[in-house]
């Protein structure tokens, strides 16, 4: 059974790949389509090619580093939102953060599996078939052990919420009503 956060999560982590893989890894299918090649890597940095294969430079542009920032970044930034969320809602992020982990999994096997497929396809040169894929096991072992990583961390900070602090937070204002009759009621009988 799945925490309810998951489904939450779900959609915003394959949105966030398939967006990623949209904006950075497709175009890369169009190399050499005779249009320029142009994206941009995580810290902005123009990558730009036109009239050239894939030979040499784009994929060792392409393989080396250039999409890993990207993924590191969407996991920062769901993992603490999770952590967060878990804890704003009492949901148990030690239940949440495992099925944020396995969302990911399945998210940079698709990017990296993806990126096989483009890097088969553009050194085949309209023969993928006679190039056999890329193995990308590596590539999405380094990227899952960055986000394992991070996981642990949260889950090692991780301090559900009492009882006590969640009926805090859902009655505030009823808990400084009864806070303020308490002092009313106390003065009241120390002048009397």
């Amino acid at each position: 059974m799945s925490t309810s956060l998951y489904p939450k999560y779900k959609k915003r982590i394959s949105d966030s790949i398939d967006l990623l893989i949209k904006n950075q890894v497709t175009p890369w299918a169009f190399l050499n389509s005779g249009k320029p090649l142009r994206v941009k890597t995580f810290d902005q940095k123009q990558i730009s090619y036109e009239g050239i294969g894939f030979e040499g430079s784009p994929a060792k542009v392409f393989w080396s580093g250039y999409i890993e920032p990207f993924i590191e970044d969407i996991a920062t930034t769901e993992i603490a939102e999770a952590a967060k969320e878990a804890s704003e809602r009492n949901v148990d992020a030690t239940l949440l953060l495992p099925e944020i982990e396995g969302l990911f999994q399945a998210g940079v096997s698709k990017v990296f599996v993806k990126m096989s497929s483009i890097d088969r396809r553009l050194r085949g040169k309209g023969f993928p078939e006679n190039i056999p894929p890329k193995p990308v096991e590596n590539e999405i072992s380094s990227v899952m052990e960055f986000i394992t990583t991070h996981i642990r961390a949260e889950l090692q900070m991780w301090k559900p919420r009492s009882k006590i602090e969640v009926l805090y937070e859902q009655n505030k204002f009823l808990a400084w009503v009864i806070g303020t009759i308490i002092t009313v009621v106390g003065l009241y009988a120390k002048f009397k």
